[in-house]
């Protein structure tokens, strides 16, 4: 969930930061000596608000097996046809990801087929899929969390760290207002029964600091904008595999 937060923020800051300027995600290793500046984007944690009690699994619900499909969009499409090896029924859709539609107003399901009324926008991936299948062993559960966001600036010249922060910092602000779901499924093999979301998440500004620090002997200016991201963390385990789904073809009277 770290580095799919971290990739939207990367994202969202490229076309406000100059060209020649690298914006680097992960822990922060600080800029090269021979940069002149540099921007980077740090989710360091995510905590799960404490469980009252003594039960871990007090907020556990029965798991089931899940599928996540996903399609392009021409801009015109708006039939979307769930693979043959696609199991179990329709139970969320998204378009664009991370923003869900209301079944009736947005789409219809329509056999195997989600039918739009207005064709999701043109995109590599414009409609993510939820199938919701047989029930199965593991668990499910959401859970309120927290996420702790860094965006900073370096500069060899005095004065410069401060407008690319600010440059980050709109363009943050913009993209946090905008902020859906998000689906760490790309994280998880296929196969591993496993999927985080991050639901409804909400982000704040929590401060700025500005500092000169020294680099590998390279004077550097920082300036930083720091954030809290709260939002409820899904967590679906599910164990085993599905069970074969037969299909009668005909009924005979003896």
């Amino acid at each position: 969930m770290l580095v799919a937060l971290e990739s939207y923020f990367h994202d969202a800051l490229r076309p406000a930061v100059p060209d020649a300027v690298e914006i680097s995600t992960g822990p922060s290793l600080g800029p090269v000596a021979e940069a002149e500046s540099l921007v980077e984007v740090c989710v360091s944690q995510l905590k799960l608000e404490p469980l009252p009690g003594l039960d871990l699994a007090a907020q556990r619900e029965a798991a089931y097996f899940a599928q996540v499909h996903r399609w392009a969009s021409d801009g015109k499409k708006v039939d979307f046809e769930l693979p043959a090896k696609a199991l179990g029924q329709v139970a969320e859709v998204e378009s664009p990801p991370g923003r869900p539609l209301r079944r009736g107003d947005d789409y219809v399901v329509d056999g195997r087929t989600v039918r739009f009324y207005q064709p999701p926008a043109l995109a590599d991936v414009a409609v993510v899929v939820f199938l919701r299948g047989a029930r199965s062993a593991g668990f499910l559960e959401r859970r309120r969390c927290e996420l702790s966001l860094v965006i900073r600036a370096w500069a060899r010249q005095s004065g410069a760290a401060d407008p690319l922060l600010s440059a980050a910092l709109a363009a943050a602000l913009v993209a946090s207002a905008d902020l859906g779901n998000l689906d760490d499924s790309y994280a998880s093999p296929a196969d591993s029964g496993v999927r985080l979301r991050l639901l409804r998440p909400v982000m704040s500004l929590s401060g700025i600091h500005r500092s000169a620090e020294t680099v590998a002997e390279t004077p550097f200016f920082r300036a930083e904008a720091e954030f809290l991201i709260r939002g409820d963390l899904e967590q679906l385990v599910a164990l085993g595999e599905p069970e074969a789904e037969g299909i009668i073809r005909e009924v005979r009277k003896a």
